[in-house]
């Protein structure tokens, strides 16, 4: 009697059976004798949405990784979002204007930026890293983005990012102009989406003679027409900092979703960004009183999962605990002491 294994090897040989299809992404071990490439481009892009208070500090990081330039596409923000990121040092890519919350185009139109600028530079290769505008990247091993792409082999396109998801534990929950890890320490890592467990897969490369790269929703995953795309087994890390003073917070997220007059909301139902924005609203208030059994976080299959936050220094090897900063302690010693000062005068 024929073995399943063997009638299916059998029935494919002869185009009676489809082939699996590929994954999208594999992850292989770092070569012995690595190919780098001769020269390292790295790019970034941020999608932004009403984030004044964090997006001069994200820029400010994503220049101290290593990126040569960062670009932002707006969401037509009401607020100082694109004046803060361009007094950070970004470029303002495009503008664009919808009623609801629209990650289908939002990915279109970033995309497109993607290989618009990639075409004109006229390089051969060109790393992007692809950012929220509450994320903070980081090389593995104390170096930095541009540091561990420098000596990455050149087969690997894709680079996925230990997800690490943030809490805000004492005042102040952050101060604009800095780094949000200096206020929170207490985190999650998140392990979920392909086969090593990177929520995301931030990093992603542009090759002129290579077929394209799409980043998909949320930047979790790609599409290619070179299946499957191959990615490290070494990732980078991802700071998410969803939380930061808890009136800004509030307000971003009651204006995603809350209801308004109509009973309808910015963000909308079956979206996949709706599952991890709705029960961050939902739950705002347990998160800023520590309440961790009653916060929703993000919906893995049909459930979605209660916080249990560590610290971070408990993730992590102690030469990655301090990410390259681009201010010093002295600036943040007076930050902080302002802030403090202003309170008690509140």
């Amino acid at each position: 009697m024929i073995g399943r294994r063997t009638a299916g090897r059998v029935l494919r040989a002869l185009h009676l059976r489809p082939r699996p299809t590929p994954p999208w992404v594999v992850a292989e071990p770092h070569p012995d004798r690595p190919r780098p490439l001769d020269d390292i481009r790295l790019f970034c892009i941020i999608g932004a949405w009403m984030e004044a208070d964090v997006i001069g500090a994200t820029v400010k990081n994503a220049l101290t990784q290593g990126c040569e330039r960062v670009f932002i596409v707006d969401n037509d923000s009401a607020d100082d979002t694109v004046a803060e990121a361009v007094a950070a040092g970004a470029v303002l890519a495009e503008r664009f204007s919808t009623e609801k919350y629209d990650e289908v185009k939002r990915l279109d139109i970033m995309n497109g930026v993607v290989r618009t600028v990639s075409e004109a530079e006229g390089a051969e290769h060109i790393w992007w890293l692809w950012l929220d505008a509450d994320e903070f990247p980081h090389g593995p091993r104390g170096m930095t983005i541009r540091e561990y792409l420098t000596g990455l082999d050149r087969r690997f396109r894709v680079v996925g990012s230990r997800f690490i998801n943030h809490f805000p534990e004492a005042e102040p929950a952050y101060i604009p102009g800095f780094h949000p890890l200096e206020f929170q320490p207490l985190c999650e890592e998140h392990r979920v989406g392909c086969q090593l467990g990177h929520r995301k897969h931030s990093l992603q490369r542009f090759d002129r003679s290579g077929p394209e790269i799409l980043s998909d929703r949320g930047f979790h995953r790609a599409t290619s027409r070179e299946r499957p795309l191959r990615e490290p087994t070494e990732a980078i890390f991802l700071h998410h900092f969803p939380y930061r003073d808890r009136d800004v917070t509030r307000r971003r997220l009651s204006m995603l979703c809350a209801t308004d007059n109509s009973g309808e909301t910015r963000v909308q139902g079956g979206d996949d960004a709706a599952d991890g924005m709705v029960p961050r609203f939902e739950t705002l208030d347990a998160v800023y009183r520590g309440d961790w059994a009653r916060v929703r976080n993000y919906r893995f299959e049909s459930e979605y999962s209660t916080a249990r936050p560590g610290l971070w220094a408990d993730l992590a090897d102690a030469t990655e605990l301090v990410p390259k900063r681009w201010y010093s302690a002295d600036e943040l010693d007076i930050a902080a002491r302002e802030f403090r000062r202003q309170r008690r005068g509140a």
